[in-house]
């Protein structure tokens, strides 16, 4: 997966997967000790079409895991629902 720094505020991901033909990032800041937030993005193919913002600061293994749950979940019922007419992305 090809990463570049418009990416994010935060850097490089600090971890990356498929999910489903979805490219899915997350970036995490550590904002004291053992206490973390951060977003995850979410591609189809090269285009960003989700971001997922962590809502409350926890450790790091918390706020990964909360993370990867969140953006499957996201791609999943993205995936789940018929998609008919003329509708598209907005542009993030």
């Amino acid at each position: 997966m090809n990463s570049n720094s418009e990416d994010s505020e935060l850097g490089a991901p600090i971890k990356s997967f498929s999910h489903r033909g979805w490219d899915v990032r997350i970036y995490l800041s550590k904002v004291s000790q053992d206490t973390y937030v951060g977003h995850v993005d979410i591609f189809e193919g090269q285009t960003k079409r989700c971001r997922i913002v962590l809502a409350g600061p926890l450790n790091e293994f918390q706020a990964v895991s909360t993370l990867e749950t969140r953006s499957a979940d996201w791609v999943d019922d993205w995936l789940s629902r018929p998609h008919t007419g003329d509708t598209d992305f907005s542009a993030l």
